[in-house]
């Protein structure tokens, strides 16, 4: 493995954990509206599944990639 390779996995990894926390604070969120009583159409709601739904998405593509890299990588040993 190569600097530069060694360095991409260790970038990803740190992005993906830095995007796990905030999927975690927006899944909290949404936990916290619903034990609040928001109803699943109301406004707020919305829009925490919106910001929800897009961290959870950033990090499952990049996730993607990450594992594509590591199984790239290991190929070209």
């Amino acid at each position: 493995m190569t600097k530069q390779q060694k360095s991409l996995l260790i970038k990803q990894a740190l992005k993906l954990t830095t995007l796990g926390i905030k999927v975690e604070q927006e899944r909290d969120i949404l936990r916290r509206l619903v034990e609040q009583g928001y109803a699943y159409t109301s406004p707020e709601m919305r829009e925490a599944l919106t910001r929800f739904r897009q961290v959870d998405a950033e990090w499952k593509q990049l996730e993607a990639e990450h594992l594509a890299s590591k199984v790239e990588i290991q190929r070209g040993r």
